[in-house]
């Protein structure tokens, strides 16, 4: 699945532009998600795999320099972009990954599916960090959202517990399974 899926998600990275800092956090996104749906699944989830992977690696579509001039948050660009492309299955995926989507009831992710790319997303920021240090992150890169990512954490983490609620693995031991992505 990876392989094919990460070449197809590295033909949309070259068309849509992006850069190599998008590339190496799209990627670290998509290896997440791949490990969770396949720990989820051998937990005997019944989820659609090759979309929420695919979904994870182009979720940040929308921060494409090809879309830099819209006004749109990039999460919505995403899902009209993923859309467009004919990507029906992920746009929604995409459009509920960001940290601050959990605050508001029309984008907070409900299925395991979007669960599993707002966490791969929480957890992959350069490399995989906790969800504190990710937030960090992105409220020093997002200062306008700072208090946003802030009252969104407490969620973020009640959403980790679902994604690893009985997985044999605590959230705390993700890195030593998904490794640097190619």
């Amino acid at each position: 699945m990876t392989s094919d899926l990460s070449t197809t998600a590295a033909r949309y990275f070259e068309r849509y532009g992006y850069p190599q800092w998008l590339c190496d956090h799209s990627r670290i996104v998509g290896s997440i998600a791949e490990f969770l749906v396949a720990s989820r699944t051998a937990a005997g989830d019944r989820l659609d795999a090759d979309t929420v992977v695919l979904a994870a690696y182009l979720h940040d579509i929308g921060r494409s320099p090809l879309v830099s001039g819209d006004p749109r948050e990039h999460n919505e660009l995403s899902a009209l972009i993923l859309a467009a492309e004919g990507l029906h299955a992920c746009a929604e995926l995409a459009r509920r990954h960001p940290i601050y989507a959990v605050l508001d009831p029309g984008t907070t992710p409900r299925t395991m599916e979007e669960k599993i790319v707002f966490i791969a997303d929480r957890r992959g920021g350069m490399a995989v960090q906790s969800i504190a240090e990710r937030a960090a992150d992105t409220a020093g890169r997002h200062p306008k959202y700072a208090d946003a990512i802030a009252r969104a954490i407490p969620i973020a983490h009640g959403i980790e517990r679902e994604v690893f609620a009985g997985l044999p693995l605590l959230p705390a031991e993700l890195a030593a399974h998904v490794g640097a992505p190619r």
